[in-house]
């Protein structure tokens, strides 16, 4: 690691989660919790998946993943379906409403931002422009390889789990 890489991660990691929670603060939208906002976004953003992907992406136990599900599910945000790929799996994804829902949000929370914008000079929001391609690679780098690890999990996990269930006789 770089001691400039250090010292910005020290200029904007702070920043970060400060905007993101005056936009979310500051704007309409749900009252959820802060975990079930991850697990919609996830779900928003990387599309069905299997409980276990799911709780190793969000980075909890399968229990509370099941739980953040099951509030989001009686919201009729969620859906849970049998895995077109096995059978004896559920996947998640969001529901027709809560894909409609979201987008509301998007635009509620993009049209609060978008003021916020309008106050800095040109100039100013011309340096966040050039930033974004980083700061989305930065994200892809980060989130490709903790899905990756995710779904490997998720599957030697279930693999493990139908080995107990199941052991091949000899």
């Amino acid at each position: 690691m770089s001691a400039e890489s250090l010292e910005l991660s020290r200029l904007l990691r702070p920043l970060l989660p400060r905007l993101y929670h005056l936009i979310r603060r500051r704007s309409p939208g749900w009252d959820m919790t802060t975990a079930q906002s991850s697990v919609i976004t996830t779900l928003t953003d990387k599309g069905a998946m299997r409980m276990g992907t799911l709780a190793n992406l969000e980075g909890v136990r399968l229990p509370t993943a099941t739980s953040v599900v099951n509030g989001l599910i009686k919201l009729g945000l969620v859906e849970r379906r049998a895995d077109p790929d096995d059978r004896r799996a559920v996947v998640v994804d969001l529901t027709t409403q809560g894909r409609a829902e979201v987008g509301e949000l998007a635009e509620d929370r993009n049209q609060y931002f978008a003021r916020q914008l309008d106050r800095l000079t040109g100039e100013e929001r011309a340096a966040l422009e050039a930033a974004v391609p980083a700061m989305t690679r930065l994200l892809d780098l980060t989130t490709d390889r903790d899905r990756r690890e995710a779904i490997a999990n998720d599957e030697r996990t279930w693999h493990s789990a139908a080995e107990i269930r199941s052991p091949e006789t000899h």
